[in-house]
């Protein structure tokens, strides 16, 4: 399969989205569920729009990701444009020194590695989280190494990024995954209570490697394009909290501007939040009410 054309891979797409969303109706209540959350002001029939085009993606993006194990890299590098990458550069010294790059589920993240690697000519080695199928934890594992990236398990990433520091190269991060209950970083994301990883703000600060958010968005069927944009330079400011927090928000801001390319389909918010966490959103809501006007001073 893998070895088809991409046309005919789009054409295999269209009916697997017949299947996916029509007659196996694969984890639509969590993306209803995650939509209704996420867009609470969009009608219903919007959401519904949003919730057929982001299965179609879905599939187009399986076939897109099963296609680059055979695909040259000239050619995702074809398909994906980097407008800004001046953004980039700047923050590297011209791709001189090391960055951390934030990525969120959005857009075809795989070959955005790929076109990346060829178009910067420095390594972009992504972090990953093991897959509960050895099967397709080795695929991707392999389809990531294919041209000279060298992949670090997140439990790993510490280590492998302190080893290498002084090498030439990206260190890209899926960054809004769930991140452990107790010692993660727990915000509000797309108006539900969500734990993110800490690993990239530490690493930054230790490091004092710069941080630069990724957004991939569709142009048409295939082709994309990757703008980036500025988190966190050195020397860092105090507050670690601070990386992160930008990164959310600006994960927010391009899911707004392309929701039908968002992975809906991931369980992102099946963790229940700390009692702490809960505690100070109580307090946050109670001086929020305490500071907003009485109905009868607007009058």
């Amino acid at each position: 399969m893998a070895a088809m054309p991409l046309r005919l891979g789009y054409a295999f797409a269209a009916v697997m989205y017949l299947l996916l969303y029509h007659v196996f109706r694969y984890r639509r209540s969590t993306v209803r569920d995650n939509l209704s959350w996420a867009f609470p002001h969009k009608s219903e029939a919007d959401r519904q729009q949003i919730e057929r085009a982001s299965y179609r993606h879905l599939c187009n993006l399986f076939v897109e990701i099963l296609c680059s194990t055979r695909l040259r890299q000239a050619d995702m590098a074809d398909r994906m444009s980097f407008p800004n990458l001046d953004v980039l550069a700047a923050a590297t010294d011209n791709f001189d020194k090391q960055a951390i790059v934030l990525l969120i589920h959005q857009g075809n993240w795989e070959w955005m590695l790929h076109a990346a690697m060829l178009k910067m000519g420095i390594s972009v080695d992504p972090v990953y989280k093991t897959l509960h199928s050895p099967f397709w934890d080795q695929y991707m594992l392999a389809a990531r190494s294919r041209f000279g990236a060298s992949p670090m398990t997140i439990d790993r990433v510490g280590r492998e990024v302190i080893r290498g520091r002084k090498r030439k190269r990206l260190i890209a991060m899926l960054a809004d995954q769930a991140g452990p209950k107790a010692a993660g970083y727990w915000r509000d994301f797309l108006n539900r209570p969500a734990s993110f990883y800490r690993g990239a703000d530490k690493l930054a600060q230790t490091l004092n490697i710069p941080v630069v958010f990724a957004k991939c968005r569709r142009l048409e069927t295939g082709r994309y394009e990757v703008l980036f944009e500025e988190i966190s330079l050195p020397p860092h400011a105090a507050d670690p909290e601070l990386i992160l927090e930008r990164y959310v928000l600006a994960a927010e801001a391009a899911i707004a501007q392309q929701p039908e390319t968002y992975l809906w389909t991931n369980r992102r918010w099946k963790k229940t939040p700390p009692e702490s966490f809960l505690a100070q959103q109580q307090v946050k809501d109670t001086a929020a009410q305490a500071d907003s006007p009485t109905t009868e001073h607007n009058l």
